[in-house]
């Protein structure tokens, strides 16, 4: 590596942590923070122009602001407070028995879309309106329910997550590494305790975490807001509440249909503004357009520690540092451990591409299975449920929750570590190696 860009990889480093100051000590709004940092990584020559702008293009982003709209929409019908009704009276007026029903969705939810954004959002407007009706705060009920939708995403072997052991199969053979081999199961083995762990702490502990009250204004949405169905006729009510319907029906169908995610919910978005749903100025302001700047200023972050070589730097001491230990916890708590903490603030497909060719050669040099350790970068890359960098669902959680940078890093911390203490204990026993 040349000097201008060992260079580049220090000043990336330091705007990288001058970017997490900033967005601990929130004296200056996070959005603003996020736009800061992209421009400081463009002037220094970290990112280049159209990677710094990609995140207001990025298909994520068009999916947040769409789905935003088409929740709008169905927030405003008699529909969801009926639903919210129901949970209510099965539920025996229990918050704790609502969440129960309300995080088992959201985990199964994620199993057939895959997508933890729009998982998120089919399932947040009726969480939302639950709270109105039994008076709980959406900062108690919101980050479960996120945590669950990004920790949960694609355990099962459905739908498309049917084929990532081959994905990782196609690495053995680039590796030349092919007397191992992934099976079907192998992923949903490795992560399953960690679902179930999830699940638990979020219908029992996760509320105990969780601000009393929003710490920052909530985004304006009608979900759960009073008498906001008023405004709609019945001819309104029934189309919002079929939009939203096919939307949701869509993502599920998602690969079936060969039709992308973003289009699906921009479509559905398109189609509250047509059948007057909701008016043209009423769907601008359902964007939350500050989470959205948040959000795609962020990426800037994980492109620049990618680009100048931070996390390839991170990874190559990470396989140096395996090789000297002689202990398989450790040596697959380290594994988890590392990209975990980077999948907060990279994006886990860049993480991913990283540390899978990183756990082969390692495993390799060693002349161990590369199985578990793939598994635990694999399942380490998908918790990225702290900060507003890595996952789009992240900036989701915090608008509609009102939590800042230091609440979600509190509610994230613990099920974070019990997820890693976990999946690691649970790797050395179904895929042990001799080190």
């Amino acid at each position: 590596m040349d000097l201008s860009m060992d260079f580049k990889m220090l000043i990336s480093l330091v705007i990288f942590t001058a970017t997490v100051v900033s967005f601990i000590w929130r004296k200056i709004p996070m959005a603003i923070t996020a736009i800061a940092s992209m421009v400081l990584y463009y002037v220094t020559g970290c990112i280049d122009a159209k990677t710094a702008l990609s995140g207001f293009a990025n298909s994520n982003t068009m999916m947040i602001a769409s789905m935003f709209i088409v929740a709008e929409g169905f927030g405003r019908t008699r529909f969801i407070t009926r639903i919210a009704s129901l949970v209510s009276r099965i539920s025996a007026g229990s918050w704790r028995k609502a969440m129960v029903g309300y995080c088992l969705l959201t985990a199964l939810l994620s199993q057939f879309i895959q997508s933890p954004s729009a998982a998120f959002v089919i399932v947040s407007p009726i969480v939302l309106a639950s709270c109105a009706q039994m008076g709980v705060s959406p900062s108690k009920a919101i980050f479960p329910i996120g945590l669950i939708a990004i920790a949960t995403c694609g355990v099962l072997p459905i739908g498309t997550s049917a084929t990532n052991f081959a994905t990782l199969n196609g690495y053995l053979q680039m590796f030349d590494y092919t007397e191992y081999q992934f099976r079907v199961w192998d992923i949903a083995l490795a992560r399953f305790p960690a679902m179930l762990l999830v699940l638990l702490w979020c219908i029992f502990l996760a509320d105990r975490l969780a601000p009393e009250s929003p710490i920052v204004p909530l985004e304006s949405i009608a979900m759960g807001r009073k008498n906001a169905f008023d405004k709609l006729s019945p001819f309104h009510e029934w189309s919002a509440i079929l939009i939203f319907c096919i939307v949701s029906l869509s993502l599920l169908l998602s690969p079936v249909i060969n039709l992308p995610q973003w289009a699906i919910c921009m479509t559905g978005a398109i189609l509250m503004i047509v059948f007057g749903v909701l008016k043209e100025t009423e769907a601008y302001h359902a964007i939350p357009a500050g989470m959205l700047v948040l959000y795609a200023g962020s990426l800037a972050t994980g492109a620049a520690l990618t680009s100048t070589g931070a996390g390839d730097l991170i990874g190559g001491a990470l396989a140096t540092f395996g090789n000297a230990i002689g202990n398989t916890f450790v040596f697959y708590a380290i594994f988890f451990f590392v990209p975990f903490v980077l999948t907060q603030f990279m994006n886990n497909l860049a993480l991913l591409n990283i540390f899978t060719p990183v756990s082969i050669m390692t495993a390799k040099a060693l002349g161990v299975s590369p199985i578990g350790l793939c598994l635990l970068v694999q399942a380490a890359a998908l918790c990225a449920f702290m900060t507003p960098m890595a996952t789009a669902t992240a900036p989701m959680i915090m608008g509609l929750g009102g939590y800042d940078l230091r609440s979600m890093f509190r509610q994230g911390l613990i099920p974070g570590l019990l997820i890693w203490l976990v999946s690691t204990a649970w790797a050395v026993v179904v895929f042990p190696i001799a080190l």
